[in-house]
């Protein structure tokens, strides 16, 4: 059985987004000329004032406005055969010829309809998740000429557009306004498929975090691919957020789908990453002349209580995400880089743009297991079995934080060149035996060198029982890995697990 990579609800193969870069280019600098964009607005269906005032704002960044308008029709659910269904309302035949291979052939014929004086016709564009909608029904009248379509708001079974019901839509600009345009100066963390910036919503006064979805600059093939993916991503993460609220799940506050890149706004994490509070450094995200990142070591090493509270919380995290529902939500990228911690040290969980609908980890005899279609997430923290045969459990997340937890012990990275034996888990298994051989503690090899000395039993138990736990979670053989809440319970309890 294999999972689905596409969005419930949107087919992308016909959204307006991902029409071909000439052509959404092409259209956009010649509805943009003289702001002929303004004459197509009132024939767009669900498109307000406020949307037209806002483009109006957007061109006066020197953005195209035709783009933000796209963007906004878009997001309301219309596709591409809505788009030229409304250039044949308007008459443009000219941007209907541009993208009629975008669109299927039996729509072709409005183009002949148009050039055809004696039969003049009103094509029909109705709301997204209506049953005309899906068929996509053209309508015949005798008016020359259509009148405007009033702005209206439709229901909609789109899945995506129920779960996000509870979660507050904001503008391109208001997020322009809030990271003074994305400038560098707020840069405050850069991944593969986005940049994230520290902000300040002024209606609210409150500071948050925008991720900004990468636009791909890339027009071939493959940049396509990849921008495809960005969007992807980004709407599993909105969707998969928007379901549910936990203490240590990293809440969502706000989106904009309607802008040149889909945004995300989450609640600001003073304290950063988990992985920069290990290795101790305040991220300085200003790019200099060679474009790297420069990171200034400097922080305090985390106690002992703060490292037990942490991965505590940020284990349960995991185990709502696989309990709350029917169907277990698995992550997909569990590493200390998406562990984000508030100004109370309090864990939340990040980055669930590779999350996925997965299931629990059966019987050793299970002879079905969900096996992923794509192999997505971070190496350095994938289990070996995903890599090799794609099996997709909730012992996939399971494996990852046990190698996060021996992060948390030992302070070393998951993947290193300059160690001699690159993979923690190797790294710790090889010191294991070592420290067996040499009749040491394991714990007095291991330990973050970067920590304060422990100061009791409890704290040295605490250790002991973070590196089993991390072993054990990491274990080659998924089925004798401990499920969330077991790990839990041993971290809650400093108890240390048992493989047969």
């Amino acid at each position: 059985m294999e999972d689905s990579d596409t969005v419930d609800g949107l087919p992308e193969e016909n959204m307006i987004s991902f029409l071909r870069r000439e052509t959404l280019q092409l259209i956009c600098d010649i509805l943009d000329t003289d702001n002929t964009w303004e004459t197509i607005a009132p024939y767009m269906p669900g498109i307000q004032m406020r949307d037209v005032d806002g483009c109006r704002r957007f061109a006066s960044y020197n953005q195209s406005p035709t783009k933000m308008l796209l963007r906004i029709w878009c997001s309301k659910g219309y596709n591409a055969t809505h788009l030229y269904q409304l250039f044949a309302k308007t008459k443009l035949i000219r941007l209907m010829r541009l993208m009629r291979s975008e669109v299927d052939e039996k729509y072709h014929c409005l183009e002949t309809k148009i050039l055809n004086p004696a039969r003049r016709f009103r094509p029909n564009i109705p709301p997204p998740g209506s049953q005309s909608a899906s068929r996509s029904k053209k309508t015949e009248t005798n008016e020359a000429s259509p009148a405007p379509t009033q702005s209206s708001s439709s229901s909609t079974n789109d899945p995506l557009r129920v779960a996000i019901e509870g979660t507050l839509p904001v503008t391109y600009l208001e997020l322009l306004e809030a990271t003074n345009g994305f400038a560098a100066s707020n840069v405050i963390g850069k991944g593969g498929y986005g940049t994230v910036y520290k902000g300040e919503i002024k209606t609210t006064g409150g500071m948050v975090a925008v991720k900004r979805i990468l636009a791909g600059n890339d027009s071939s093939a493959h940049g396509s691919k990849v921008e495809k993916e960005r969007l992807r991503q980004s709407l599993t993460e909105l969707r998969t957020l928007a379901r549910f609220r936990h203490d240590n799940i990293l809440p969502i506050y706000a989106y904009s789908l309607e802008g040149p890149e889909p945004c995300l706004v989450y609640q600001f994490m003073a304290n950063g990453s988990l992985e920069d509070r290990i290795l101790c450094r305040v991220s300085d995200y200003r790019i200099t002349t060679v474009k790297k990142y420069l990171f200034q070591k400097g922080t305090t090493p985390l106690t002992w209580i703060q490292r037990k509270e942490i991965s505590i919380g940020a284990a349960r995290g995991i185990l709502f995400l696989h309990s709350f529902a029917k169907t277990p939500i698995i992550h997909g990228d569990v590493k200390t880089a998406n562990i984000l911690l508030d100004k109370h040290m309090e864990p939340k969980l990040g980055d669930f743009g590779l999350s996925r609908d997965g299931q629990v980890e059966a019987e050793a005899t299970e002879k079905c297991p969900l096996i992923a279609s794509h192999i997505k997430g971070t190496l350095a923290y994938l289990a070996p079995e995903f890599i090799t045969s794609k099996i997709l459990t909730t012992k996939l997340d399971v494996y990852s934080y046990g190698i996060v937890l021996l992060e948390i012990a030992s302070g070393q990275r998951a993947y290193s060149d300059s160690r001699e034996t690159r993979g923690l888990v190797e790294y710790c298994q090889f010191n294991k035996e070592l420290a067996a051989r040499q009749n040491t503690r394991l714990r007095e090899i291991l330990i973050d060198k970067r920590a304060p000395p422990l100061a009791n039993e409890a704290e040295e138990l605490f250790l002991e029982t973070l590196i089993e736990v991390g072993l054990a979670g990491a274990y080659s053989d998924r089925r004798l890995r401990p499920s969330m809440a077991q790990i839990v319970e041993h971290l809650c309890k400093n108890t240390i697990p048992v493989i047969e």
